[in-house]
């Protein structure tokens, strides 16, 4: 005869332990569950006829007070306290947006026992009468009316509002996302690294590589004020990045190849540091006569010629090139003209660069 302390061979507890462990564990599971509705209870919530009319309504629809008083014709102080005794009785739940709130059936599988779905089930079977679908047709059309009167009245302001709240670069960052997150990405000619935030929010490991020290500082300063750490810094020559062979899935230069003295040395390092199949993508000026533009920006060259500058991508050691203008939005308050611009993408093919420079024409670099 085992004792009622005894511990059993073999188990940890006692007799009594085990016990008492079953039935804390029997009143934790009691609580966790929610408490079972009695019949009785479903029976008085659903025996009004308003309540009913608003469970059936409620089936179909997310609908608030006023929404329900206009297609159920009843004052909003009957539709409130009817309402309120289905939420207490657990048929409907509630939200609020604003200043209004919507109510809702209980989902199929918030743990509707027996009862509770054939009591649901002969609701959805019920007819509505034909007056109070009209009325529930017009008051949706309303909410519809409602939302699209607000985005009339606001017209071109949505824009402003739109950049007032999220910023100009959200939809550029969200489509970041196509692309796979354990990539290496190299930010060539970084300059203050107006990029490196969004490339670093998605990317695994981000190098931005730039000549300017001014420069290098401030893009330092915008990823330390993001709290981005996966960003590496390096100071070096365009012509010679100080960046191992294949270390990257992805170079992109923005903007910066104009600026350099040979912008075919710096096509052949991209495709030196790009893994075999890594991509390029690069955007740059469409060549241009706007003097003012090339002397406020210091340019060193007056933008490329498209078929010229395919021919020196592909002589880099690139194929599957694709070309393509960018629809620039200047502000309305620019007072310069600037060049068309474009993007141009490719892949790095498993051969190596020709030693070939194109001779460019029209107005080439700057003297």
């Amino acid at each position: 005869m085992v004792s009622e302390t005894t511990a059993l061979p073999g188990y940890p507890l006692t007799v009594r332990e085990s016990t008492l462990s079953s039935a804390y564990m029997d009143e934790q599971n009691a609580i966790a569950r929610p408490a079972p509705r009695s019949p009785d209870a479903l029976f008085r919530a659903m025996g009004d006829p308003t309540r009913r009319r608003l469970l059936q309504l409620l089936i179909g629809e997310e609908l608030s007070v006023s929404e329900l008083v206009d297609v159920l014709r009843q004052p909003q102080s009957t539709i409130s306290r009817h309402l309120k005794v289905l939420r207490d009785a657990g048929l409907v739940r509630d939200r609020r947006d604003g200043v209004t709130s919507y109510y809702r059936i209980r989902d199929a599988g918030e743990d509707r026992d027996e009862l509770e779905r054939t009591l649901f089930g002969w609701l959805g079977d019920c007819p509505v009468p034909e007056s109070v679908t009209r009325r529930l047709q017009h008051a949706l059309r309303r909410r519809d009316d409602r939302a699209v009167g607000f985005f009339e009245r606001l017209g071109k302001r949505w824009d402003d509002l739109r950049v007032s709240a999220f910023g100009e670069s959200f939809a550029a960052e969200a489509f970041i996302g196509l692309l796979p997150t354990d990539w290496t990405v190299a930010d060539i000619g970084t300059g203050t690294g107006h990029l490196l935030p969004g490339l670093a929010s998605h990317f695994r490991r981000v190098i931005a590589v730039e000549p300017a020290t001014a420069m290098l500082e401030c893009a330092r300063h915008r990823v330390a004020e993001n709290g981005r750490e996966n960003v590496e810094f390096h100071q070096g020559d365009l012509g010679r990045l100080p960046i191992a062979d294949g270390a990257c899935d992805l170079a992109l230069a923005c903007l910066v190849l104009h600026h350099i003295e040979e912008p075919a040395a710096a096509l052949r390092q991209m495709h030196r540091i790009l893994k075999p199949g890594g991509r390029l993508l690069i955007v740059e000026q469409c060549s241009h006569e706007l003097q003012e533009f090339y002397e406020i920006m210091q340019d060193l060259w007056w933008g490329f010629d498209p078929a010229e500058f395919r021919r020196d991508v592909e002589a880099a050691g690139f194929d599957d090139l694709i070309w393509r203008p960018i629809a620039a939005h200047p502000p309305a308050s620019s007072r310069i003209e600037a060049p068309r611009l474009f993007v141009m993408t490719a892949r790095r093919a498993n051969r190596a660069p020709a030693n070939v420079s194109h001779q460019r024409t029209r107005q080439g670099r700057k003297p």
